[in-house]
């Protein structure tokens, strides 16, 4: 469990950063996404995708029509900001440094990460205020930066399989690393904000860590964790758990830890989760390049140069993932060819995660991490697999990985060196005294133990010396006792297993039938052993030590090993019949001298459970009586040994010519794997480049087919209005071609679906206008609009209005012309001339008494008799409400008269009146009837009486 703390602690000036990493099926993902998210958010989200060099991507108006954000394209050197969304342009890399967005060039050859790179930027300036969202696409971008990110503190958010169109990318991420959470796109866009708005470090601060609450409930889950994980995190730092334990009552949305143990207890899950939270392996290769090259030129040339022929055997304890594992062979591998001696290179890693053992003992690690080694080590030691680099198989085969707890588990012995790196910081101060006594008993007499930079010997520093302070390098002086290691090292499992019975307490049955059982089982049983498909020991019973011995050298339980030469090969036979065929088996007799003795054996082989092909096979051994003694044996004639001699002859020459044909053919079968693997890598990488590729226009597509659908709609709105507005309308090409009409248009020219395409000076049309085909030209090279007066069918006029257009510079002009039917604009102008032309004075009211229209007259009489007051008898002014303030002895009548009219109570009204000028007297005589029009209404005349109004009538 190597493990490191983060990089930097978070800076609370700088945003929050939203990365959000999409490829193929993104576009609607990314869209889903912001339409979820509320302002204010307070973090700068940034969009990384995978585009072709040469794309112009549609992104920032077809993201903005879904989000109140601004979007926009980054820019080098441009500061995030936040409530912004910064969409990474194609072509480049992108990564961050503090708050500024820098670009690299995008590599001309091989596989681009553009999601990875722009992550792994992330990792180095306040990773625990940054969230990463990974959303649909294939590949498995993001899943190393992802990793990285989430080591160093940060929150990775994945869209969950099931509602992605291309789940290979959030797989990925969730093979690679513990994610928060696995949501669709809405849910994702609630929980960031969630976490956007969470308060850091709640768990340590004031009296929460104190309470009565909180103790009970760490408990809980430090109970949960232990049984389904073997693993006691009640002596790792509380801080740490704190941290890490508050991320997941983020995420989980639990208000108090009571609440997340509940949850913890009813789901296994979750305890999964939590568990690889605690556990999180940060490690890479030749980490602390320095301190590797002092423990280089320190240890393991002295090492290796004693060792000459010899094995060496190194532990990296919390091996994590494996790089380190690696790096301690590599560094005695590139040692010993450079002193130019041979060793037996033994390296031990191991870590208390099975699931980080799994990707170590794989040797397969993302292009990213692996190239840091550089190019001559990859070269020497790994194979490129796609975007994998693998570990070839003669480095592999130096490093052996197992699952094994510090705390717990007895260590491994008469080590060389024992490399523990950035694990001891994560437990109190106790744990770190246990560990370090059991990494002491390791060691060999001058081993040397590699620690990290931030970790000391603390109660057993007097028992080393120091070869380098600065990179933690010491030398073991004073081993330890063997008792007392031994007593620690199992004094955890003495105070929790329970004996079979206390001094004086009373004997159960069940006891005695066990005893009874394992003392049957040691005087009759014949010596047997359960062995697995591998060769290996898994149990022994009966007297077996009279057969069995530990080999020298490396420890191993292979039984080939174990056995007497003899038996060995007999064992592994009957092993492989049994496997074969599932059924019992016995061998011939078999003489063995054991301890000076001569002993016959008969070995009997069966499956432990027939059905299945790999389980293990049960050997027993059975002890022979002596053979008895008889007289002189039979010598055998010459020609019956002769006859033997030459079938044995024989058989061997066909035996070394099948060895011979074997051996062939398997060179041959080598040379055409060789060339199978290059080809296969060669098919390999070329596939990734067309995945890629594929994912660059699956995203190109998606963005085509978002613009083509707001065309779509656009399109229908134009129709739509065009049907609404019912005008003629007429799009014509560079070349006067019909390109599009509406139906109004069709009727006055005459025109059909099938007449697109077709030259607009081919129709006739109901228009008397000869010049529309040189209006036209004439508009498709100007911007200003043409506007002329056209006379239709049946005394109609329409008037055209036409003007050219190009809906992208350096294209093709269009003109587009349309007839407004003015028929009736034009039939106004005639009334109003109309009536200008009578001398009385003529005025029509509305129902409410405003005056709508008054002809020539009417206005030149205001103008001459109202002077300053003739707006009050102007079109819009009330005629009604004029005469209610009117003080003339008249008005009050002829008011009353008005509202007779306009309710239809009288069909009339007749009234003389008179008014006087300076010079002369005058009367005038007022006509009023009904205006037959929508809404009723009055139209009044007045005019000029000539003589005395008593002797005329109106």
């Amino acid at each position: 469990m190597n493990q490191s703390a983060a990089p930097v602690t978070a800076t609370h000036e700088l945003p929050w950063v939203v990365a959000i990493g999409a490829s193929a099926g993104g576009l609607e993902a990314l869209q889903q996404f912001f339409a979820a998210l509320h302002s204010p958010t307070g973090a700068a989200f940034v969009v990384i995708q995978h585009l072709a060099p040469d794309h112009k991507s549609l992104m920032a108006e077809l993201l903005g029509r879904h989000t109140t954000l601004p979007v926009c394209t980054a820019q080098e050197g441009m500061a995030l900001q936040p409530d912004q969304v910064y969409l990474m342009p194609p072509g480049v890399s992108m990564s961050l440094a503090i708050d500024t967005l820098h670009f690299e060039p995008r590599p001309p050859q091989g596989l681009a990460l553009p999601i990875d790179h722009f992550l792994l930027s992330l990792t180095q300036h306040a990773p625990e205020r940054v969230v990463a969202v990974v959303l649909s696409g294939s590949g498995s971008d993001g899943s190393v930066g992802a990793d990285a990110l989430r080591r160093a503190g940060g929150y990775v958010l994945v869209q969950a399989p099931d509602s992605a169109k291309f789940d290979s990318m959030p797989r990925s991420v969730m093979a690679s690393t513990a994610v928060d959470a696995a949501l669709p796109p809405t849910a994702l866009a609630e929980l960031t904000q969630e976490i956007l708005r969470g308060e850091s470090a709640r768990m340590g601060q004031g009296d929460l860590l104190a309470s009565r609450q909180l103790r009970p409930a760490l408990q809980r889950i430090f109970d949960a964790l232990l049984e389904h994980s073997r693993i006691d995190f009640s002596v790792y730092k509380l801080p740490t758990v704190l941290r890490r334990l508050e991320r997941r009552l983020l995420v989980t949305r639990a208000s108090t830890a009571n609440e997340y143990a509940d949850r913890l207890e009813k789901s296994s899950e979750e305890r999964e989760r939590l568990r690889r939270e605690l556990l999180i392996p940060v490690t890479s290769f030749f980490r602390d390049p320095a301190s590797f090259e002092a423990l280089t030129r320190q240890v393991l040339e002295p090492l290796l140069r004693e060792r000459r022929g010899q094995t060496v055997r190194l532990w990296c304890a919390g091996c994590a993932s494996g790089e380190e594992a690696y790096s301690l062979a590599m560094a005695c591998v590139e040692t010993a060819e450079r002193l130019g001696v041979g060793a037996s290179i033994k390296v031990f890693g191991t870590d208390v995660d099975p699931q980080v053992l799994d990707i170590a003992a794989q040797g397969r690690y993302p292009a990213v991490t692996a190239e840091a080694l550089g190019p001559q080590r990859l070269e020497r030691f790994f194979v490129r697999q796609g975007e994998l680099w693998v570990v070839r198989p003669e480095l592999r085969q130096l490093v052996l990985f197992a699952r094994h707890n510090l705390l717990d588990d007895a260590p491994f012995t008469r080590m060389d060196l024992v490399s523990c790196r950035n694990t001891l910081i994560y437990f109190q101060t106790a744990a770190q005294e246990r560990l370090l006594r059991r990494l002491q008993y390791a060691l060999l007499p001058g081993g040397t133990l590699f620690l990290g930079a931030s970790e000391s010997l603390g109660p057993i520093q007097a028992d080393f010396s120091t070869l380098d302070s600065l990179h933690k390098i010491y030398r073991l002086e004073r081993p330890v006792t063997t008792a007392s290691t031994l007593r620690d090292a199992f004094a955890r499992s003495t105070q929790t297993v329970r004996p079979l019975h206390a001094a004086g307490a009373p004997v159960s049955p069940r006891s005695l039938i066990d005893q009874g059982l394992h003392q049957l089982m040691t005087s009759w049983l014949p010596a047997s052993l359960l062995i697995s498909s591998q060769r290996e020991l898994i149990h022994a019973w009966g007297p077996t030590r009279r057969y069995l011995r530990m080999p020298e050298g490396e420890g191993s339980l292979d039984v080939m090993r174990m056995l007497p030469e003899r038996l060995g090969p007999v064992v592994l036979h009957l092993q492989h019949l049994v496997q074969a065929d599932r059924q019992l088996h016995r061998s011939a007799p078999v003489e063995l001298e054991i301890d000076g003795v001569t002993q016959r054996l008969v070995v009997h082989a069966q499956p432990l459970e027939a059905g299945h092909a790999h389980d293990g096979v049960l050997v027993s051994i059975e002890a022979l009586p002596p053979r008895p003694e008889s007289g002189p044996a039979e010598t055998p004639s010459v020609d019956a040994i002769g006859a033997l001699e030459q079938e044995l002859s024989a058989t061997r020459q066909s035996l070394q010519a099948t060895i011979e044909a074997l051996e062939s053919s398997n060179e041959e079968l080598q040379s055409t794997n060789e060339e199978l693997m290059s080809s296969n890598e060669e098919l390999q990488s070329t596939n990734e480049e067309l995945q890629s590729v594929n994912e660059e226009l699956y995203t190109v597509n998606a963005e085509f087919n978002a613009k083509l659908d707001a065309l779509n709609a656009l399109n229908a709105d134009l129709e739509g209005m065009a049907q609404a507005t019912g005008l003629a309308t007429i799009f014509v090409d560079q070349a006067l071609c019909l390109v599009r009409f509406t139906p109004e248009a069709a009727m006055l020219f005459r025109l059909r679906q099938s007449d697109l395409g077709r030259s607009i000076e081919d129709f006739n049309s109901l228009l008397d206008y000869p010049g529309l085909s040189t209006d036209l030209r004439q508009a498709l090279h100007q911007d200003t609009p043409i506007e002329r007066m056209v006379d239709g069918p049946h005394d109609t006029r329409f008037m055209a209005s036409m003007v050219g257009y190009s809906h992208r510079p350096g294209l093709p002009r269009r003109a587009v012309v349309t007839f407004i039917d003015i028929t009736r604009v034009r039939d106004a102008t005639l009334l109003q001339d109309l009536i200008d032309s009578l001398p009385e004075h003529i005025a029509v009211l509305d129902a409410q008494g405003t005056i709508r229209r008054v002809n020539r007259a009417w206005s030149d009489f205001a103008r001459a008799n109202g002077g300053e007051h003739s707006p009050l008898v102007a079109v819009g002014a009330n005629y009604l409400a004029v005469l209610a303030r009117s003080d003339h002895p008249m008005a009050r009548t002829t008011l009353s008269g008005l509202h007779e009219v306009i309710a239809g109570r009288q069909p009339e009204f007749r009234q003389v009146y008179d008014c006087h000028g300076p010079s002369e007297q005058r009367w005038f005589a007022m006509y009023a009837r009904p205006f037959p029009a929508k809404g009723g209404g009055l139209v009044i005349t007045h005019f000029r009486l000539p003589g005395h109004p008593g002797n005329l009538t109106p």
